[in-house]
């Protein structure tokens, strides 16, 4: 079931505190390096790309339930440089609409990405839920 665009900003939200705001910031830095999802490899490919056409401040909001992340990933379609911050991982989208999620995990003076995660994919399977929510609590342990 597809989300109405209310219900889903019932699930993401923008950040509520100076430090969210810093932290967006770094993982927005941090997302930049990722040659898919800053556009890099595009412009190199002769594409034309405007700032909403890929990561940007405006793209990463924060998701503060479990369920609503999954609910967020089983959406799918989302465009290239598409974020999410759920606790102490950041998800970016790094391609359009294809549902490959650069992964990375947040610590108090680094953020390093760790994995790419195709998790619609995932998510779709019939156990597709709980793979998805084992793998999350690794990830959240920083032992995926």
């Amino acid at each position: 079931m597809m989300l109405t665009f209310e219900q889903l900003h019932e699930i993401v939200r923008k950040p509520k505190t100076e430090e969210e705001k810093r932290l967006l910031a770094r993982c927005y830095k941090e997302g930049l390096k990722n040659g898919w999802a800053s556009g890099k490899y595009d412009r190199l490919d002769g594409n034309f790309l405007v700032e909403e056409d890929r990561l940007n401040k405006n793209s990463i909001s924060f998701v503060d339930t479990q369920k609503g992340l999954i609910e967020f990933f089983k959406q799918g379609n989302w465009c290239l440089g598409t974020g999410i911050i759920y606790k102490n991982l950041f998800f970016m989208e790094q391609t359009n609409g294809g549902s490959e999620w650069a992964i990375y995990y947040i610590k108090k003076d680094e953020i390093k990405k760790f994995e790419s995660y195709s998790i619609k994919m995932v998510l779709d399977r019939k156990s597709g839920r709980a793979e998805f929510l084992k793998d999350l609590k690794k990830m959240l342990d920083g032992t995926y």
